[in-house]
């Protein structure tokens, strides 16, 4: 699907790592491994892991987020704070939820809200809003009556 000169795909992260999983050797991939340094070794690299692991690699795909030693030792600048904050997620839909292969954005008071169609029974949303706003969200949200239930769940009067 197209966005103007750009293409946008919908590709669930799930999906994504079982199909490149599925193309690489058994034990190819380690999740939940602390990366602590790399170390050059001809035309491959050494990762030394937190358990003292080492890994002999040629190739390395960091996804340790945003304080990430992988950026780091790439050389990308530190991430900095833009002032908004983002939920996202997918919505699965029993029967076809009928929004066709357009992309949905609505922008406007310091929100930017959309989705994007994935395949007929399944979109992807977010939502994103400037902290001010957010900030001044909960400040009214604490002012509001509302009846306090059992084990902290709140309901407005």
């Amino acid at each position: 699907m197209s966005m103007g000169e750009h293409e946008v795909r919908c590709t669930q992260r799930k999906l994504l790592s079982e199909i490149l999983a599925n193309e690489l050797p058994s034990g190819t991939i380690r999740y939940s491994s602390k990366v602590v340094s790399f170390e050059d070794s001809g035309h491959f690299k050494l990762v030394h892991l937190a358990d003292e692991t080492i890994l002999k690699t040629k190739v390395l795909i960091g996804c340790d987020g945003v304080n990430s030693v992988v950026a780091t030792w790439l050389g990308f600048s530190k991430p900095s704070f833009v002032g908004r904050s983002a939920i996202r997620g997918f919505a699965e839909f029993e029967s076809s939820h009928g929004f066709g292969t357009k992309f949905w954005r609505y922008v406007g008071n310091g929100v930017r809200t959309g989705f994007i169609p994935c395949d007929d029974h399944t979109a992807y949303w977010f939502t994103s809003i400037f902290h001010f706003l957010f900030n001044s969200f909960l400040t009214s949200f604490k002012s509001s009556s509302f009846y306090e239930l059992k084990d902290g769940v709140s309901l407005f009067k």
